[in-house]
């Protein structure tokens, strides 16, 4: 990437941070871009016909092209507004359609099978805080002892676009408090434990843990405890109000992605019906001769 690229790229990035975005979305951000001047040769003056063959190039996910061009025109639009470019290429890419999402979560079954695999203290603990927080991998890098509150009984946690929350705080975790650092990072950096890991990080050590327990399903990630969290507490008869509030979602339609029904539950359901004996004639001649 030259210099001119480069430039843009900072000044892009301390926009971002003027307008309070999470590191973690700034970070994503300058990902795309980065692998974008690579693939095209040039960042600043890219044309619309390479961003269009970038976004839609083979074997990525409908979700990832969205992401992508969400990153893409976030970047140009900031160029054309500085006036770093007289156009803008990306307004000119196609509305990515995707569909809807469908929940992935692990079972309690596979939540006991990774706590036993064999790993190690701290990554038994991130499984527990997203299991039962259903916090997202980059809150769970960032949980501190001072975010519990053992008086209130509640969790402080930072979620997406810089929202704050107190959460109530499960039993498991409250019990696992004590256990933990009461007023440091609970998952420090290892080269620098004056701050938390990377959620990249948390995502390593419990896909780790869900190979060694044996759990072979690709659609499965760390991600999905936070499915588990919702999916069970839709189980457990939590209203869903309730569940859209524990996981500090903005939309109720968000909620509904991570709150599949079990196959368990679709079999109690159905057979509520009252059942009958199936019949082994039509009753066409009864209803002939009674006429």
């Amino acid at each position: 990437m030259d210099f001119q690229d480069s430039d843009a790229l900072e000044m892009f990035v301390d926009y971002q941070r003027a307008q309070n975005l999470a590191a973690t979305t700034i970070r994503n951000r300058c990902s795309i871009l980065r692998t974008l001047a690579a693939n095209t040769g040039r960042l600043v003056d890219c044309d619309v016909f390479s961003l269009r063959r970038y976004v839609g190039r083979e074997g990525v996910a409908a979700g990832t092209r969205r992401t992508e061009r969400g990153a893409i025109l976030a970047f140009y639009t900031f160029l054309q507004t500085e006036g770093l470019r007289d156009d803008n290429p990306a307004t000119k890419l196609p509305v990515i359609r995707v569909p809807k999402g469908e929940p992935r979560p692990f079972t309690r079954e596979q939540v006991d099978a990774m706590l036993e695999s064999g790993a190690y203290r701290k990554t038994r603990a991130m499984i527990l805080v997203g299991y039962y927080q259903g916090f997202r991998v980059s809150q769970i890098a960032a949980v501190h002892g001072d975010d519990i509150d053992v008086l209130t009984n509640t969790i402080r946690t930072v979620g997406k676009g810089r929202k704050e929350r107190r959460l109530p705080l499960h039993p498991t975790v409250r019990e696992l408090a004590s256990t933990m650092p009461a007023h440091d990072w609970w998952f420090p950096a290892r080269k620098n434990p004056t701050t938390h890991i990377r959620a990249s990080s948390v995502t390593d050590l419990i896909t780790k843990a869900k190979v060694r327990a044996g759990i072979t399903d690709p659609r499965l990630t760390p991600h999905s405890l936070r499915h588990g969290f919702g999916t069970d507490l839709v189980e457990n008869g939590v209203d869903i109000r309730v569940v859209q509030e524990l996981m500090m979602h903005e939309s109720l339609s968000t909620t509904q992605v991570y709150t599949g029904v079990s196959e368990q539950r679709k079999q109690a359901s159905i057979v509520t019906l009252r059942p009958r004996q199936v019949p082994a004639h039509s009753g066409r001649r009864q209803i002939e001769v009674a006429a």
